[in-house]
């Protein structure tokens, strides 16, 4: 019995280590694709909007990085918080020595690591199946969830700073918008992913060599 309870234990340890070593590589990964979609959209936007929509008051129109916090409040729930935590406070630094640490645009990471998980449990208690477990999740009320978190942070942004209706709704649209982009790009990974494998053994069999 002794020698079983032993046993138990250093299984139980190990079990315990493996988990947070994968939660560690997960988190780098997350982490990376992370700053590299603020990156991508710090270095897209001012260029995009000053050629097309010059001397208006308007945001990101394709913000990716909500899609991507998005998957990860649906996949880690309330733990994408820690997990997310350290890239969302570095973009909060470097946005607040880009554009004055008064402007709530320098909150922004932040404010959606918090809100998002919020909107997901409230979307739970109302009976959506926004559940990473197999059977407990239906993408479309995970999209829609997606979508009211967006509004959301965009309605708390702007009643904070002050913007106009106009930056709102630019705020709102271009979540939402990322958010698809994000996730159709997804869906499109996973399927060429997919076809690989069958493509390889395809060129294989018919290869005469």
């Amino acid at each position: 019995m002794v020698q079983r309870a032993v046993l138990v234990r250093k299984t139980t340890m190990c079990t315990s280590n493996v988990l947070r070593i994968t939660f560690l590589i997960e988190s780098l990964i997350f982490s990376t694709v992370y700053f590299t979609l603020h990156a991508l959209d710090l270095s897209i936007t001012p260029v995009l909007v000053g050629e097309l929509l010059p001397n208006t008051d308007v945001a990101s129109p394709i913000f990716l990085p909500h899609g991507l916090s998005v998957l990860v409040v649906w996949l880690y729930g309330l733990k994408s918080i820690p997990l997310l935590l350290l890239p969302a406070i570095w973009m909060q630094s470097w946005l607040s020595d880009s554009i004055g640490f008064g402007s709530i645009s320098a909150h922004n990471p932040l404010l959606s690591l918090v809100a998002l998980p919020l909107v997901f449990i409230a979307a739970r208690k109302l009976g959506l199946r926004v559940s990473s477990a197999v059977s407990g999740f239906n993408w479309r009320h995970i999209m829609i969830s997606g979508f009211v978190a967006g509004a959301f942070c965009a309605s708390i942004s702007s009643l904070m700073n002050g913007n106009s209706l106009e930056h709102f709704a630019s705020l709102a649209l271009g979540a939402i918008v990322g958010q698809i982009v994000f996730f159709a790009l997804l869906l499109l990974g996973y399927r060429l992913l997919r076809l690989s494998p069958r493509l390889i053994f395809t060129s294989t069999k018919t290869d005469p060599a």
